[in-house]
């Protein structure tokens, strides 16, 4: 094994241990009526995270091929960002918050070299970066539907970072990229133990968006590789339920305090009751997507692969919910149907 992804490897195991000993010592309810900044689990999981990157970045600073693309400041920025999002939703101000979001998501991609496009046949150089700004945004509020239970949103990170260690080790990605995915992983994992049902400590939706800040920052690093179309299969779970999320609220108008409350994990586990088995099966349906993601590599259509793992996604949530058929798919098809008749008999009556 390459002597980085070896230090990756080792960096997961410390930043695993010092976690878990750091998040063992909070003692605190699960759902505390005050804040406190020393009881915040975030904290400790972005500091310990920040640390681990920068240790590796340092480590490895004479090698120009894997490291000196990056750069410190393109190390940095991801965690500026990520504090100043997390104080937004502290201070409760939605807006405030979308705005750093995707201040920060511009940012990024600009910061990304000219040569690098995820669509240079359709879209000019600063319409490619608006898109990935956009992408980037998305992955972030998306992570945050993924907190009614918070195992899945903390196994979805993990999944990103498993593709990603296993894409440097298959050589589709720079080793430098696979050992920072392993300290992140070490992280999560940690949090993964104490938000197992049933939970001992919880994180806000605006740390899981923080996180989905984190992550989308790391998948742009791949797709600069031209991995992105592994990392977007990896991440096929959450486009599903953001589809899920958005069809459920306003397209069958289904008017919950929450959005997150029409993704398709939280209706199938009986209106957020924690279910050991709906985490079961979505820890699965995650598993699949990995493999899926390092099966992209060899297929000659970029999207095909990601397209179909969607599909595969809504298919295996239907099955978790105790369906015989996927009833997402069939009633969007009806939906559809009702749109083309509706456009068709209004040609007919006009000619």
């Amino acid at each position: 094994m390459n002597e980085l992804l070896i230090y990756g490897v080792s960096g997961l195991l410390i930043c695993f241990t010092v976690l878990t000993f750091l998040l063992s010592r909070i003692q605190t309810d699960i759902f505390p009526e005050d804040y406190e900044f020393k009881l915040d689990p975030f904290w400790y999981l972005l500091a310990v995270m920040f640390i681990g990157v920068t240790v590796i970045y340092f480590i490895f600073p004479k090698l120009p091929d894997m490291v000196g693309t990056y750069g410190y400041i393109n190390m940095l920025v991801p965690f500026i960002f990520a504090v100043l999002i997390y104080g937004g939703y502290l201070l409760g101000s939605g807006w405030l918050t979308n705005l750093i979001t995707l201040g920060g998501a511009l940012t990024l991609s600009y910061m990304q070299p000219n040569d690098f496009m995820l669509f240079p046949d359709k879209l000019t150089l600063w319409q490619d970066r608006l898109v990935v700004a956009v992408i980037l945004f998305v992955i972030s509020k998306g992570m945050s539907l993924l907190n009614g239970l918070g195992a899945i949103g903390s196994l979805q990170f993990c999944t990103i970072m498993v593709s990603g260690a296993l894409l440097a080790y298959f050589g589709a990605l720079p080793h430098f990229l696979g050992a920072i995915a392993l300290v992140y992983l070490g992280c999560m994992l940690a949090f993964t133990i104490f938000s197992w049902p049933p939970e001992k400590i919880v994180i806000s939706h605006g740390a899981f968006a923080t996180f989905g800040f984190i992550m989308g920052a790391f998948m742009l690093n791949a797709a600069t590789e031209f991995s992105e179309v592994s990392m977007l299969v990896a991440s096929a779970f959450i486009v599903t339920e953001i589809v899920s999320a958005l069809y459920n609220r306003y397209i069958c108008n289904n008017k919950t305090p929450e959005l997150y409350m029409n993704t398709s994990y939280y209706r199938i586990s009986n209106d957020g009751e924690y279910e050991l088995g709906v985490v079961r099966g979505v820890l699965k349906i995650l598993c699949i997507n990995v493999v899926l993601s390092l099966m992209q590599i060899a297929a000659a259509d970029r999207l095909a692969m990601f397209v179909f793992s969607v599909a595969l996604n809504f298919w295996f949530l239907s099955i978790l919910s105790g369906d015989s058929q996927p009833e997402d798919l069939v009633s969007l098809s009806k939906w559809g149907k009702k749109i083309a008749k509706g456009v068709f008999s209004k040609k007919k009556k006009k000619e």
